[in-house]
């Protein structure tokens, strides 16, 4: 793989992270204290930037640089969906915040919806 193609799938995988993050690029500029501009550059793989950059895009997406680089290295076409971990990861956080009766009303409601799924099918 090409320097050039590395660095447009390490920038596939930050916006895959913003967007499960439901940041925009000057939310997530923002958090970092970076210019947005820098951000759309490192997303569309126009910047060969430094490992302490990385650090800090992936703190302000609430991961690992890890987990960037290691979706960096698949070979993935669809640029929106986060990995599975990620996925649950985001999802206890979420539900972590909930009060004792909010997260009993999601409950009834996913089990009320898979039930209702499951019968059209």
């Amino acid at each position: 793989m090409t320097d050039h193609a590395f660095l447009c799938r390490l920038g596939i995988s930050i916006r895959k992270y913003r967007l499960a993050c439901g940041l925009s690029q000057e939310e997530l500029s923002a958090r970092i204290d970076c210019d947005k501009n820098t951000i759309g550059k490192m997303e569309r793989g126009e910047s060969d930037f430094r490992l302490s950059t990385l650090s800090h895009v992936a703190r302000g997406l609430d991961t690992s640089c890890s987990r960037i680089l290691k979706e960096a290295e698949h070979d993935d076409s669809d640029i929106f969906a986060a990995t599975i971990e990620y996925d649950y990861l985001r999802l206890f956080q979420y539900c972590h915040q909930l009060s004792p009766e909010q997260f009993n009303n999601l409950c009834n409601t996913a089990h009320l919806y898979v039930k209702a799924n499951n019968q059209t099918k």
